[in-house]
């Protein structure tokens, strides 16, 4: 397996100074954007819309969060003299309650597929408003649960190379092509890989699996991202 992975690296080493075909990659493009427009209804159930039609060789969709904020409260003056034996003592009981008509931002996804299939597809966060990129202090947070691992964040601050924030997980460019990830090559992926089956994944870790939380403490407000545990 090392010998195949070192192999493969070569060629993705020699393929950066060759490229793909801009003709084949276009191709390439054009079959993942129809794969997109068949499952049109399939995304906007899951609040995935296609923006306008996609050229050569980006695609933008929006992503519309679907869970309510939830807010948490001290519920009560904590009992300093009695606390409930389930509170330790100082602690804060806290009240959470769902706010219906609130939610997390939306955001666009602009992928990029220069040089598909023979790279994997990049990934930029935008404002869906001004296309701005989005700054990770004020982004959402993604998570993935995993049975062995439970909730780990996937959503991380600093590519080395774009040096914006990146979404690590496997099928995006900036997760293939990050120096700690030279093993995991994407060419060991592309054949069980579409862009709707990364875009899904997308989804998954940015909304499905994601509860927004603003817990309201006496000292300050905190804005908290929890992953449902389902895998």
């Amino acid at each position: 397996m090392k010998g195949l992975v070192s192999f493969l690296a070569y060629v993705l080493g020699q393929a950066a100074l060759t490229r793909i075909d801009p003709e084949v990659s276009r191709l390439k493009f054009e079959r993942e954007v129809s794969r997109l427009a068949d499952q049109r209804s399939a995304l906007q159930s899951r609040g995935i819309f296609l923006l306008g039609s996609p050229i050569f060789p980006i695609v933008d969709l929006l992503f519309v969060p679907r869970h309510s904020l939830q807010v948490a409260f001290p519920s009560k003056p904590p009992d300093k003299i009695n606390p409930p034996p389930e509170v330790p003592p100082g602690s804060i009981s806290m009240a959470v309650v769902a706010v219906p008509s609130l939610s997390a931002l939306s955001f666009k996804a602009r992928f990029d597929l220069t040089d598909f299939d023979l790279r994997a597809p990049s990934l930029e966060f935008l404002d869906p408003w001004t296309d701005a990129p989005l700054q990770y202090a004020t982004m959402f947070r993604a998570l993935e649960f995993e049975k062995t691992r439970k909730a780990h964040l996937v959503l991380l601050d600093n590519h080395p190379t774009t040096h914006k924030p990146f979404l690590c997980l496997r099928g995006i460019r900036e997760y293939h092509e990050h120096p700690q990830h030279s093993g995991d090559d994407w060419l060991l992926y592309r054949t069980e890989m579409s862009l709707f089956s990364i875009v899904m994944s997308l989804w998954r870790v940015s909304i499905d699996l994601i509860h927004p939380m603003l817990i309201l403490h006496p000292s300050g407000i905190q804005v908290q991202f929890n992953a449902e545990e389902k895998a």
